[in-house]
């Protein structure tokens, strides 16, 4: 090759190299601004429902209430989130608590030591909330806020803080879920009523002392904080709830994202029994939901046209153990099991181990598991998975149909030729019954002498009629 070609070809090349790597680093900064952008947008809807939701009703010689503290530390939060502060943590509790809890008290701690709020209220709350944390409640802008904070990788604790940025309780598409499914009416000095999201309701949740915890939180979140769970209602429910789950399960999720990094990295991520319960949990989803939702209709509403806490206990226990699954308690056990993980890797430390190999085990299966949708064909579902299988059920109702159709047809010839087998089989049975009464008639004495006659020529006409047959 000419030696000016081969120097515009290398520079062909590096053109090429370097436009392909400025279109990365564009497409990179066009999702961190649009991530930044939804961030900000959510920040807004929050701060707007704090302005909207919570208006004092007296404002003169009042005390400030609880719900008021809690808008100043909620503001004091956004403005950190706005301008992109990162908040160090020190650990001020000396309580026994899932990891993710003792960083939300210390969050909420802090956030009460650095607003603008009146300074014996935010004493008073202090000390409670240090000597107890499970006292603590949060309104729905805090919560929110919270989230938000966690989301937006904002605070730093420890080398562990990063995971809570994916951790179910903080999603966008889970924390309002939580909320409502668990928020308690509270009056704070007789004046202003709100919705409050406890400590203890969440830890509830995740230790799970009763029985009836799960139940009574699963109960809520598809009667939406009613007494009573009609037909139509529990149907709307449970399809927005198996649609949020299946996209948990379908995308990123912190169990999913630390089994690949145990995969790549180090074994101290690593663990057997979560990994097999996450398997279990997902696959029991997958496989069942829609068999499930057919059966708990008919269980639930064959009696009665709604259901108060106490029937849909009862009958939630006798439809899990017919069904062998646990498909209303999978969000709790979700919770739960991200908890149990996060402590693990808590204890573990964060020393460097062999990597364990059943992680690429556990990896391949749930990618197996993340391709099969619930829905399983249903018209509900518009996947390509679904697509897929009602094309392949249309095709083969198709082919039953011209089988049928086919059949339909030939069922007046099938009828003539049965007609003509029998026919057949008559003629032969009276042929039989002649031959053998001529044999017997041949066989008499005085039929013998004349035989001689006769036999000649019926010899002959039986052998121009098989020549005639075989012409």
């Amino acid at each position: 090759m000419n030696p000016l070609h081969k120097i515009y070809l290398q520079a062909l090349i590096t053109q090429q190299q370097q436009e392909s790597s400025q279109q990365v680093k564009q497409e990179e900064n066009s999702q961190k601004q649009n991530i930044q952008f939804l961030q900000k947008q959510q920040l807004m809807q929050i701060i707007q429902q704090c302005q909207t939701q919570y208006q004092p009703i007296q404002q003169v010689s009042k005390p400030p209430t609880l719900i008021e503290v809690q808008n100043q530390v909620t503001s004091y939060f956004q403005k950190i989130i706005l301008q992109k502060q990162i908040i160090n943590l020190t650990n001020v509790l000396e309580v026994q608590l899932p990891y993710f809890m003792i960083i939300m008290s210390n969050l909420i701690i802090y956030g009460l030591e650095n607003c603008s709020a009146d300074k014996e209220i935010v004493a008073d709350l202090l000390s409670q909330y240090k000597a107890n944390p499970l006292k603590i409640s949060m309104s729905c802008s805090l919560f929110q806020t919270i989230a938000l904070l966690f989301r937006s990788e904002l605070i730093n604790y420890d080398q562990s803080t990063k995971y809570l940025a994916n951790f179910l309780l903080f999603r966008d598409d889970f924390c309002d879920i939580f909320f409502n499914a668990l928020y308690c009416y509270q009056i704070s000095q007789g004046q202003t009523v709100s919705q409050q999201i406890g400590f203890t309701q969440i830890h509830q949740i995740i230790n799970k002392q009763q029985d009836d915890v799960w139940t009574t939180f699963t109960f809520k979140l598809l009667s939406q904080q009613q007494q009573k769970l009609n037909k139509d209602q529990f149907l709307l429910q449970f399809n927005r709830y198996t649609q949020s789950l299946n996209n948990f399960f379908t995308k990123s999720n912190l169990i999913m994202d630390l089994v690949a990094q145990s995969v790549k990295q180090t074994a101290k991520l690593h663990n057997d029994q979560i990994f097999q319960e996450y398997l279990l949990i997902m696959g029991s989803f997958k496989a069942t939901t829609q068999d499930f939702l057919k059966k708990a209709t008919q269980v639930f509403f064959e009696e009665t046209t709604d259901l108060d806490l106490l029937k849909f206990s009862s009958n939630t226990i006798k439809i899990h153990k017919q069904m062998n699954c646990q498909i209303l308690f999978i969000l709790p056990m979700i919770l739960q099991l991200e908890s149990q993980y996060l402590d693990h890797i808590i204890q573990n430390g964060f020393t460097e181990m062999q990597v364990k190999n059943s992680s690429n085990y556990y990896l391949k299966m749930i990618e197996k598991l993340k391709n099969k949708c619930v829905y399983n064909g249903e018209e509900e579902c518009n996947c390509k998975k679904c697509q897929c299988i009602r094309r392949n059920r249309n095709s083969a109702k198709e082919s039953q149909k011209k089988k049928r159709e086919a059949l339909e047809k030939l069922g007046p010839l099938q009828d003539e030729y049965n007609k003509l087998q029998k026919k057949v089989k008559q003629l032969e049975t009276e042929n039989q019954y002649m031959t053998t009464l001529i044999l017997d008639v041949f066989k008499h004495p005085s039929v013998e002498k004349i035989a001689s006659q006769f036999l000649e020529p019926l010899t002959k006409i039986i052998a121009d009629s098989e020549s005639i047959e075989e012409c």
